[in-house]
Parts: structure tokens; sequence; C-alpha cells
């Protein structure tokens, strides 16, 4: 469970076009939550091929963004801002060499950062809304009604 939550608060979660050091936590995160969106929708056209031309863009906008922000300051309230720091380093460290289907199934080697519970990152990413902007940016682009119609 600990693996499929940050997979989806952190897609969502490389290549930096700034110096690591240049930018925030927060801007990495974001950055390598862009990179595993794509792989994750590049895994989602492939086991459903209909998707192509119908995933949401893994670009942040500002409604992501803010449901992130919740949840990257819920993390270091929680846990600290090197163990956050630590965990957005691992995932740009893996999003390198990650098998794409891994992010979608689970079996991704993501972790929540130290501090932070399976069940405090299960209701943090409910109550800070990613999982609402992830449904919502689904059907609006039409991959919901695909990937529906597909079971």
């Amino acid at each position: 469970m600990r693996r499929l939550t940050l997979a989806l608060t952190a897609p969502a979660l490389i290549a930096l076009s700034l110096p690591v050091s240049a930018q925030s936590t927060f801007e990495r995160m974001e950055t390598v939550s862009e990179t595993m969106g794509a792989l994750m929708n590049e895994a989602f056209v492939a086991q459903i091929p209909a998707l192509e031309g119908n995933m949401p863009d893994p670009e942040w906008d500002d409604t992501l963004r803010d449901a992130y922000r919740c949840v990257y300051d819920r993390y270091v309230g929680l846990a600290g801002e090197d163990a956050v720091e630590t965990m957005v380093t691992q995932m740009e460290e893996m999003v390198n060499t990650v098998d794409p289907a891994s992010l979608i199934d689970g079996t991704a080697p993501l972790e929540q950062p130290e501090g932070v519970t399976d069940e405090d990152g299960i209701a943090i990413v409910s109550e800070c809304g990613v999982m609402e902007v992830f449904m919502t940016r689904m059907a609006e682009s039409g991959a919901m009604g695909i990937m529906m119609q597909q079971q």
C-alpha cells in the first residue's frame, strides 16, 4: 500500500533543467512527479492502446500544484524537510531506471518519507485532494471512460 500511495502522490513524482541546488525540494518534487506521470501514462497506454491520445497531461496545473503543496507541507510537518528531501532524491534516482508498469501495479520501489506511515500517506493524499484532481483529469481527458469500457 505504501508503494501505491506514493506512486499516486508523486505520479503521478528526470532530467532536471536546473542543478539540484538551484531548485527547492518542492520544485524537484514537481519535476519528478511530472516525469513519473508521463511514465505512468506510457504504462497505461501499453496496457490499453485505446488510451493513446486520451491520457491527461502529466504537467502540473495550479489545481494539482496546490494539492501537492498541501501533501508536501503535511509531509514536512510530520517528517521534516530532510526526510522529504531524501524521498525526492530517491524518486529522482529511481525514475531513471524504473519499469513504467511498476508505477501502476504497485511494485515500484517507492517509499513514504521516514516518519510518514502508510495510513498517514493515504489520509494526506485524500485530505489534500490529490486523488480527486487525478480522477477529474482522467474523466476530462476521456481516459476514465475508455478504462471503464475495458472492464
